[in-house]
Protein backbone atom coordinates (compact mmCIF):
# COMPACT_ATOMS: atom_id res chain seq x y z
CA UNK A 1 0.00 0.00 0.00
CA UNK A 2 1.12 3.64 -0.16
CA UNK A 3 2.76 5.34 2.62
CA UNK A 4 4.68 8.46 3.09
CA UNK A 5 8.62 8.30 2.10
CA UNK A 6 9.52 6.87 5.75
CA UNK A 7 7.67 6.16 8.36
CA UNK A 8 8.90 5.73 11.57
CA UNK A 9 7.49 3.59 14.55
CA UNK A 10 8.82 3.38 17.97
CA UNK A 11 9.03 0.11 19.14
CA UNK A 12 8.66 0.04 23.24
CA UNK A 13 8.88 -3.94 24.25
CA UNK A 14 7.33 -4.67 20.26
CA UNK A 15 4.19 -2.75 20.71
CA UNK A 16 3.86 -0.49 17.96
CA UNK A 17 1.50 2.34 19.12
CA UNK A 18 0.33 4.68 16.28
CA UNK A 19 -2.60 7.12 16.84
CA UNK A 20 -2.87 8.82 13.59
CA UNK A 21 -1.06 8.19 10.87
CA UNK A 22 -1.70 9.57 7.28
CA UNK A 23 -0.53 7.65 4.19
CA UNK A 24 0.03 9.07 0.92
CA UNK A 25 1.99 8.12 -2.57
CA UNK A 26 1.36 6.66 -5.75
CA UNK A 27 0.03 3.39 -7.22
CA UNK A 28 3.14 1.65 -7.90
CA UNK A 29 3.45 1.51 -4.32
CA UNK A 30 0.27 0.16 -3.57
CA UNK A 31 0.11 -2.80 -1.77
CA UNK A 32 4.22 -3.10 -0.90
CA UNK A 33 3.78 -1.33 2.38
CA UNK A 34 1.69 -2.10 5.73
CA UNK A 35 -1.19 -0.57 7.28
CA UNK A 36 0.03 1.57 10.48
CA UNK A 37 -0.56 -0.99 13.17
CA UNK A 38 -3.56 -0.18 15.44
CA UNK A 39 -3.48 1.78 18.39
CA UNK A 40 -3.00 -0.31 21.52
CA UNK A 41 -3.84 0.56 25.01
CA UNK A 42 -2.80 -0.78 28.34
CA UNK A 43 -4.34 -4.49 27.42
CA UNK A 44 -5.72 -4.54 30.62
CA UNK A 45 -9.29 -4.66 29.58
CA UNK A 46 -10.57 -8.63 29.79
CA UNK A 47 -14.75 -7.78 29.29
CA UNK A 48 -16.32 -7.81 26.43
CA UNK A 49 -15.49 -5.80 23.45
CA UNK A 50 -17.42 -2.66 22.91
CA UNK A 51 -19.69 -2.34 18.92
CA UNK A 52 -19.79 0.71 17.09
CA UNK A 53 -23.11 1.95 17.23
CA UNK A 54 -23.05 4.46 14.66
CA UNK A 55 -21.12 3.39 11.16
CA UNK A 56 -20.87 5.61 7.70
CA UNK A 57 -19.77 3.74 5.13
CA UNK A 58 -19.21 5.90 1.44
CA UNK A 59 -17.41 5.07 -2.17
CA UNK A 60 -14.01 7.12 -1.92
CA UNK A 61 -14.31 10.44 -4.35
CA UNK A 62 -11.67 9.63 -7.08
CA UNK A 63 -8.61 12.31 -7.37
CA UNK A 64 -7.46 11.79 -3.65
CA UNK A 65 -4.66 9.80 -3.11
CA UNK A 66 -4.23 10.44 0.56
CA UNK A 67 -4.78 7.22 2.87
CA UNK A 68 -5.20 7.82 6.63
CA UNK A 69 -6.38 5.48 9.47
CA UNK A 70 -7.76 7.15 12.73
CA UNK A 71 -8.34 5.70 15.75
CA UNK A 72 -9.88 8.05 18.59
CA UNK A 73 -11.10 7.44 21.95
CA UNK A 74 -14.49 6.98 20.66
CA UNK A 75 -14.59 6.54 16.85
CA UNK A 76 -12.07 4.84 14.07
CA UNK A 77 -11.85 6.78 10.79
CA UNK A 78 -10.75 4.92 7.56
CA UNK A 79 -9.94 7.19 4.16
CA UNK A 80 -9.23 5.53 0.98
CA UNK A 81 -9.27 1.98 2.30
CA UNK A 82 -9.11 -1.07 -0.14
CA UNK A 83 -11.13 -4.02 1.67
CA UNK A 84 -8.34 -6.41 1.21
CA UNK A 85 -6.07 -3.63 3.35
CA UNK A 86 -9.00 -3.80 5.34
CA UNK A 87 -8.90 -7.47 6.15
CA UNK A 88 -5.53 -8.18 5.81
CA UNK A 89 -5.01 -5.57 8.64
CA UNK A 90 -8.19 -7.12 10.79
CA UNK A 91 -6.64 -10.80 10.20
CA UNK A 92 -3.12 -9.68 10.64
CA UNK A 93 -1.86 -11.66 7.12
CA UNK A 94 -0.47 -10.09 3.91
CA UNK A 95 -2.75 -8.34 1.65
CA UNK A 96 -1.34 -10.84 -0.86
CA UNK A 97 -2.23 -13.63 1.33
CA UNK A 98 -6.40 -12.57 0.93
CA UNK A 99 -7.69 -14.68 -1.75
CA UNK A 100 -11.57 -14.81 -2.71
CA UNK A 101 -12.08 -11.21 -3.50
CA UNK A 102 -14.15 -10.50 -6.25
CA UNK A 103 -12.88 -7.83 -8.57
CA UNK A 104 -14.71 -4.93 -6.98
CA UNK A 105 -13.44 -5.57 -3.90
CA UNK A 106 -10.00 -5.36 -5.02
CA UNK A 107 -10.25 -2.02 -6.65
CA UNK A 108 -12.37 -0.06 -4.64
CA UNK A 109 -11.51 2.17 -2.12
CA UNK A 110 -13.93 3.53 0.83
CA UNK A 111 -14.26 5.99 3.45
CA UNK A 112 -15.30 4.44 7.02
CA UNK A 113 -16.48 6.88 9.86
CA UNK A 114 -17.46 4.43 12.93
CA UNK A 115 -18.38 5.77 16.55
CA UNK A 116 -19.12 4.06 19.90
CA UNK A 117 -21.92 6.38 21.12
CA UNK A 118 -21.87 7.15 25.26
CA UNK A 119 -18.24 5.48 25.23
CA UNK A 120 -16.38 4.03 28.57
CA UNK A 121 -12.83 6.16 28.17
CA UNK A 122 -11.26 3.62 30.26
CA UNK A 123 -12.43 0.80 28.77
CA UNK A 124 -11.62 1.71 25.03
CA UNK A 125 -7.73 3.35 26.37
CA UNK A 126 -7.59 -0.12 27.31
CA UNK A 127 -8.23 -2.31 24.35
CA UNK A 128 -5.59 -4.27 22.63
CA UNK A 129 -4.91 -4.70 19.17
CA UNK A 130 -6.25 -7.53 18.43
CA UNK A 131 -9.64 -6.15 20.48
CA UNK A 132 -9.20 -3.51 18.38
CA UNK A 133 -9.24 -5.83 14.84
CA UNK A 134 -12.61 -7.27 16.52
CA UNK A 135 -14.30 -3.90 16.36
CA UNK A 136 -13.20 -3.23 12.80
CA UNK A 137 -14.08 -6.50 11.39
CA UNK A 138 -17.68 -6.21 12.64
CA UNK A 139 -17.51 -3.41 10.82
CA UNK A 140 -17.08 -6.01 7.43
CA UNK A 141 -19.05 -7.90 8.87
CA UNK A 142 -22.14 -5.82 9.22
CA UNK A 143 -21.68 -3.37 6.65
CA UNK A 144 -19.98 -5.90 3.96
CA UNK A 145 -21.96 -8.92 5.14
CA UNK A 146 -17.90 -10.61 5.06
CA UNK A 147 -17.50 -13.67 5.82
CA UNK A 148 -14.39 -15.13 6.16
CA UNK A 149 -12.03 -18.72 7.02
CA UNK A 150 -8.41 -19.12 7.18
CA UNK A 151 -6.76 -21.61 6.58
CA UNK A 152 -3.09 -22.75 5.59
CA UNK A 153 -1.42 -23.06 1.92
CA UNK A 154 1.93 -23.32 0.44
CA UNK A 155 3.04 -20.71 -0.91
CA UNK A 156 5.78 -18.92 -2.66
CA UNK A 157 8.39 -17.87 0.16
CA UNK A 158 11.71 -16.34 0.77
CA UNK A 159 14.29 -17.88 3.32
CA UNK A 160 16.33 -15.60 5.18
CA UNK A 161 19.42 -16.66 5.70
CA UNK A 162 23.12 -15.45 6.69
CA UNK A 163 25.91 -15.36 4.23
CA UNK A 164 29.15 -17.29 4.88
CA UNK A 165 31.29 -14.14 5.85
CA UNK A 166 28.61 -13.95 8.95
CA UNK A 167 26.26 -10.83 8.98
CA UNK A 168 27.53 -6.93 8.22
CA UNK A 169 25.42 -5.29 11.15
CA UNK A 170 25.70 -5.32 14.70
CA UNK A 171 24.04 -6.14 17.89
CA UNK A 172 21.78 -3.71 19.50
CA UNK A 173 23.55 -2.02 22.99
CA UNK A 174 21.03 -2.77 25.89
CA UNK A 175 18.83 -0.04 27.26
CA UNK A 176 20.04 2.92 29.20
CA UNK A 177 18.53 2.17 32.84
CA UNK A 178 16.09 4.56 33.74
CA UNK A 179 15.50 6.65 37.31
CA UNK A 180 13.17 4.73 39.69
CA UNK A 181 9.51 5.43 38.92
CA UNK A 182 10.40 6.86 35.95
CA UNK A 183 8.77 5.45 32.96
CA UNK A 184 11.68 3.46 30.78
CA UNK A 185 11.89 5.38 27.41
CA UNK A 186 11.43 3.79 23.98
CA UNK A 187 14.48 1.81 22.72
CA UNK A 188 13.68 0.90 19.56
CA UNK A 189 12.97 2.48 16.39
CA UNK A 190 12.54 1.64 12.74
CA UNK A 191 11.80 3.82 9.72
CA UNK A 192 10.89 2.28 5.71
CA UNK A 193 10.10 3.89 2.79
CA UNK A 194 10.79 2.93 -1.02
CA UNK A 195 14.30 1.80 -1.21
CA UNK A 196 14.83 2.36 2.41
CA UNK A 197 14.72 0.47 5.84
CA UNK A 198 16.72 1.52 9.03
CA UNK A 199 16.03 -0.08 12.62
CA UNK A 200 17.24 -0.09 15.70
CA UNK A 201 16.77 -2.89 18.24
CA UNK A 202 14.77 -5.01 15.84
CA UNK A 203 14.75 -8.48 15.97
CA UNK A 204 15.13 -10.90 12.69
CA UNK A 205 11.76 -12.41 12.75
CA UNK A 206 10.75 -8.54 12.73
CA UNK A 207 13.39 -7.71 9.67
CA UNK A 208 11.74 -10.75 7.57
CA UNK A 209 8.31 -9.24 8.19
CA UNK A 210 9.35 -5.97 7.67
CA UNK A 211 11.35 -6.40 4.24
CA UNK A 212 8.51 -9.27 2.93
CA UNK A 213 6.11 -5.88 1.85
CA UNK A 214 8.79 -4.83 -0.28
CA UNK A 215 9.15 -8.60 -2.23
CA UNK A 216 5.40 -9.04 -1.97
CA UNK A 217 6.36 -12.73 -0.89
CA UNK A 218 6.32 -13.78 2.85
CA UNK A 219 10.06 -13.86 4.35
CA UNK A 220 10.66 -17.22 6.48
CA UNK A 221 13.69 -16.20 9.01
CA UNK A 222 16.24 -18.55 9.31
CA UNK A 223 19.17 -16.91 10.18
CA UNK A 224 19.59 -18.51 13.71
CA UNK A 225 19.93 -15.11 15.03
CA UNK A 226 18.08 -14.52 18.16
CA UNK A 227 19.25 -10.62 19.20
CA UNK A 228 17.91 -7.12 18.46
CA UNK A 229 20.12 -5.57 15.62
CA UNK A 230 20.37 -1.92 14.45
CA UNK A 231 20.19 -2.30 10.63
CA UNK A 232 20.36 -0.32 7.92
CA UNK A 233 19.74 -0.49 4.23
CA UNK A 234 19.37 1.09 0.83
CA UNK A 235 18.53 0.07 -2.66
CA UNK A 236 16.72 0.75 -5.82
CA UNK A 237 12.80 -0.10 -5.64
CA UNK A 238 12.36 -2.70 -8.66
CA UNK A 239 9.91 0.42 -10.85
CA UNK A 240 12.62 2.70 -10.43
CA UNK A 241 15.06 -0.05 -11.46
CA UNK A 242 13.08 -1.15 -14.40
CA UNK A 243 13.12 2.20 -15.74
CA UNK A 244 15.61 1.83 -17.51
CA UNK A 245 17.61 5.58 -16.26
CA UNK A 246 19.49 6.25 -13.36
CA UNK A 247 18.52 9.54 -13.90
CA UNK A 248 21.94 10.90 -14.48
CA UNK A 249 23.14 9.69 -10.77
CA UNK A 250 25.15 6.57 -11.81
CA UNK A 251 25.56 5.69 -8.69
CA UNK A 252 22.36 4.02 -7.68
CA UNK A 253 21.96 1.11 -4.93
CA UNK A 254 21.53 -2.13 -6.15
CA UNK A 255 18.50 -3.91 -6.07
CA UNK A 256 17.02 -5.51 -2.93
CA UNK A 257 18.56 -9.13 -3.16
CA UNK A 258 22.07 -7.68 -3.48
CA UNK A 259 21.93 -4.95 -1.50
CA UNK A 260 21.11 -7.27 1.26
CA UNK A 261 23.83 -9.47 0.53
CA UNK A 262 26.39 -6.42 0.32
CA UNK A 263 25.12 -4.63 3.17
CA UNK A 264 23.51 -6.21 5.46
CA UNK A 265 25.35 -10.04 4.97
CA UNK A 266 22.13 -11.50 4.40
CA UNK A 267 20.31 -13.70 1.40
CA UNK A 268 16.75 -14.53 0.58
CA UNK A 269 16.54 -17.72 -1.36
CA UNK A 270 13.05 -18.77 -3.27
CA UNK A 271 11.01 -21.35 -1.55
CA UNK A 272 7.64 -22.89 -1.15
CA UNK A 273 6.22 -23.29 2.70
CA UNK A 274 2.49 -23.28 3.88
CA UNK A 275 1.55 -19.88 5.54
CA UNK A 276 -1.51 -18.70 7.05
CA UNK A 277 -3.85 -16.77 4.34
CA UNK A 278 -7.15 -15.84 4.63
CA UNK A 279 -10.07 -16.55 1.79
CA UNK A 280 -13.31 -14.95 1.74
CA UNK A 281 -16.53 -16.83 0.94
CA UNK A 282 -19.06 -13.83 0.85
CA UNK A 283 -18.41 -10.06 0.93
CA UNK A 284 -21.53 -7.86 -0.55
CA UNK A 285 -21.10 -3.96 -2.12
CA UNK A 286 -22.83 -2.07 0.51
CA UNK A 287 -25.12 1.02 0.04
CA UNK A 288 -23.47 4.13 0.49
CA UNK A 289 -24.59 5.86 3.14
Amino acid sequence: MRVSSATMISLNRLRLIVLGLALCGTAACDAQMPLPPLQSGSGGYTGEVPQFDVISVKPHKPGEDRMMMHWGQSDYKAVNMTLKNMISNVYDVKSWLVFGLPGWAESAHWDIDAKVSAPDVKVMSSLTNEQRRTMIGGILKERFGLVVHTESKVQPVFLLTVMPDGPKFKESPAPLPHAEGEKPKPHGMWRMGPGSLSATDMPMPQLAGNLSYFVERTIVDKTGLTGNYDVELKWTPESRANAGTDNGTGDAPPAIFEALKEQLGLKLTADKAPVPTVVVDKILQPEAN
